[in-house]
């Protein structure tokens, strides 16, 4: 079995708070190969000191950047495509809006056909660590708040033969976690 230390990085929404300029907030996590993407967004709404419930949504990438499949909560997991399809022409003009000319062919063709074909989205309170193929993954898209839109991107600092005893491990902070709402006065 395997243990991962994730780096769970705050993005830059919701723009409201201000911290030193170029200081990163984050925090880490050891989590094993068994746990659910469910109970990592646990283990971040503890680490981020949030109390207030609210949806959230995981997107892997892989290695060149690229969004491979979406993770629903488990309340609002449907079965449903990942994202909508798009028409070749749509497919085409984001290939170039994205500067992705000097990509492989192999690389825009795979684009492609996940754009055509999108993948069925994830239920997080069944998928496992395990399941997103770590050693393959490029990195984790995880939003909280659908409202606020609290954007995280985690990566994969380290793995190590092992398991946990219980939950999600939580390692430590770094950079002044934010509070879940802003408060106007301040």
């Amino acid at each position: 079995m395997t243990v991962y230390t994730l780096r769970i990085e705050l993005g830059p929404n919701p723009p409201m708070f201000d911290p030193d300029e170029g200081e990163e907030v984050r925090c880490d996590i050891d989590i094993d190969e068994t746990h659910t993407l469910e109970e990592l967004h646990e283990a971040i709404f503890e680490a981020f000191d949030r109390w207030d419930a609210h949806m959230y949504e995981f997107m892997a990438y892989d290695e060149d950047g690229m969004a491979t499949r979406s993770y629903a909560m488990p309340e609002n997991y449907e079965g449903s495509p990942s994202w909508p399809p798009m028409e070749p022409e749509q497919i085409e003009r984001a290939i170039s809006q994205v500067g992705a000319g000097d990509e492989s062919e192999e690389t825009k063709e795979r684009f492609r056909e996940l754009r055509r074909n999108p993948p069925q989205e994830g239920n997080a309170g069944e998928t496992t660590i395990a399941a997103l193929n770590p050693e393959q993954l490029g990195w984790l898209y995880y939003q909280f708040d659908f409202g606020d839109n609290w954007e995280h991107i985690i990566t994969i600092e380290d793995s190590r033969e092992g398991s946990l005893d219980g939950d999600p491990e939580f390692i430590e902070t770094h950079g002044p976690i934010p509070p879940q709402y802003h408060d106007p006065a301040q």
